[in-house]
């Protein structure tokens, strides 16, 4: 009897969040993170601190000096990208599509989407990513929903939770 009691019980706790609350399979499966993260970028290869942001749909990129050129053909856009501690990279990678972003004033700005790889925690996984002037902004790179759902659990009071240093 005792053999079938501990891994019912061992179970249950698995399945209890940190106030004795249930949660579901998946929630047991979803990383944790905070708003604020380091996130490694590739191509480009380094850790850029990222603004994760559920109320933004897609993730966007602060794309230095944009130029969008024809390759064989088809769009390609080569930018430049900085991070805190001054390691700039360039990326040149093929535009997937221009998309149309409805600005806080209702005004709709013209953006190129790429396809890069983003680690963030023990997950790397391909996004669209949009390119845009974020210089104004503290936070090169804005992750949104599309990346995080269904893999990540965001507690907007914590930053810096997870250690993304993907293989």
């Amino acid at each position: 009897m005792h053999r079938i009691i501990k891994p019912c019980i061992a179970l249950v706790l698995l399945f209890l969040g940190p106030h004795g609350m249930a949660i579901s399979a998946q929630e047991a499966m979803q990383e944790k993170v905070g708003w604020l993260e380091k996130a490694s970028i590739t191509p480009g290869g380094f850790l850029i601190e990222a603004k994760i942001d559920t109320g933004a749909d897609n993730s966007s990129i602060n794309a230095k000096d944009p130029k969008v050129y024809l390759r064989e053909g088809k769009p390609w856009v080569k930018f430049s990208v900085l991070n805190k501690m001054g390691k700039k990279v360039v990326i040149d990678q093929p535009v997937l599509k221009t998309t149309h972003i409805k600005m806080k004033d209702g005004n709709l700005q013209q953006r190129s989407v790429i396809e890069m790889d983003i680690c963030l925690g023990r997950m790397k996984k391909r996004a669209q990513v949009n390119l845009v002037d974020r210089s104004h902004f503290k936070h090169q790179l804005l992750i949104g929903r599309s990346f995080l759902s269904p893999d990540y659990l965001v507690d907007t009071s914590q930053t810096h939770l997870v250690n993304s240093q993907c293989l």
